[in-house]
């Protein structure tokens, strides 16, 4: 698996154009494919239309936080391409809700959350893209900074991070949802990045809370002692789960559909192809007879075949369709540890990588 972790001797700026550098032919080819699926899922006119759009997220991405936005920018010097076509690459599936043409059913991501042997909580989530998006998986390693702890996310080359834990055990894991009240907002890997600079679950989740969003995700927040999910849209929060307040909560499950009564969902909408509602059943009835006791467990349950190929363990891409939704990564965390095992690629019997603090 391709691992990159940022210097730590540098500003967020020089760090950026470090990751662009060390993987520029690789990001031209992400971001290309990415603008070339935004136009043929969206309702753009043409390339020029999505990059327009695009650059009109740089301003809010800066007055959200100046470092994050340093650093984008700083990929893209480095990778040799204008800023916009790394909102392209980051925020994707948030730009092709702006005008969308139909509802592609890609980043089917599954996540879970269960409390394993001796109450310690475990975090994790399938990645599940567009196929043709999984050969630039990469690990990024974030340093310890002034601002907050070092952390490890899952990523792509040229994106800020999808995925993580940081150094203090905080854990973000997320899915899409498809807005129908999207809006210019945030680059949503950048908020995973500012909410992982917190040293609680509370902490992440009121960034999550308090952040001017674009469009609809589901953001997971948990630390050994809480979690919560949140689901959101371009105009609305809502917080669908929270582990203090379900008595004897042993495990949580949520794909790319809301939460019955959320009011997120009467905004919301489920691909026309999308494997959800099957996610969602077996996951449920699987945690509900077996909860996973540690990360190695919870790992086993994300690779599940079973309902192949719209199984949790997601293959819907092939040589004809190449850019058909396939899980391309996985992480599964032990918090109370503060470690990570993380893969690229299918993760049905595969063995995941250890990463930690």
């Amino acid at each position: 698996m391709r691992v990159f972790e940022l210097p730590p001797q540098l500003g967020p700026r020089a760090r950026g154009q470090a990751h662009g550098e060390a993987f520029r032919p690789l990001i031209a080819e992400i971001a290309a494919i990415r603008t070339a699926l935004t136009v043929e899922l969206g309702a753009f006119r043409d390339e020029g239309e999505v990059l327009a759009v695009a650059r009109r997220h740089l301003a809010p991405l800066r007055r959200f936080d100046e470092r994050l936005a340093e650093e984008l920018e700083g990929i893209a010097q480095g990778a040799g391409l204008a800023p916009e076509a790394i909102v392209v690459l980051n925020h994707y599936t948030d730009l092709r809700d702006l005008v969308p043409a139909r509802l592609p059913a890609d980043e089917d991501c599954s996540v879970l959350w269960a409390r394993g042997r001796d109450g310690r909580a475990l975090a994790g989530q399938t990645w599940d893209m567009h196929g043709s998006a999984a050969p630039y998986v990469m690990m990024l390693g974030v340093p310890e900074g002034p601002d907050g702890p070092a952390a490890w996310c899952l990523s792509l080359t040229g994106c800020l991070g999808m995925t993580g834990l940081n150094a203090a055990g905080v854990a973000v894991c997320i899915n899409n949802l498809k807005s129908l009240d999207a809006r210019i907002g945030v680059v949503w890997p950048a908020l995973v990045r500012r909410a992982l600079r917190e040293r609680s679950a509370v902490a992440a989740r009121d960034v999550v809370l308090h952040a001017p969003l674009g469009s609809g995700h589901h953001y997971l927040c948990a630390d050994d002692a809480d979690a919560f999910g949140i689901e959101t849209s371009g105009t609305r929060k809502a917080v669908v789960f929270d582990a203090r307040a379900v008595p004897h909560a042993h495990a949580y499950v949520h794909t790319n559909h809301c939460l019955p009564g959320s009011p997120v969902g009467d905004v919301s909408a489920i691909g026309v192809e999308s494997t959800t509602l099957e996610r969602y059943a077996w996951l449920s009835q699987s945690v509900r007879l077996h909860p996973p006791r540690d990360r190695e467990a919870l790992w086993e349950r994300l690779g599940s075949h079973d309902g192949y190929p719209r199984s949790v363990c997601t293959h819907l891409s092939s040589p004809a369709q190449p850019h058909g939704v396939t899980t391309c990564g996985a992480v599964a965390m032990d918090l109370r540890e503060r470690r990570m095992l993380a893969a690229a690629g299918c993760v049905h019997r595969a063995r995941g990588i250890d990463f930690g603090f």
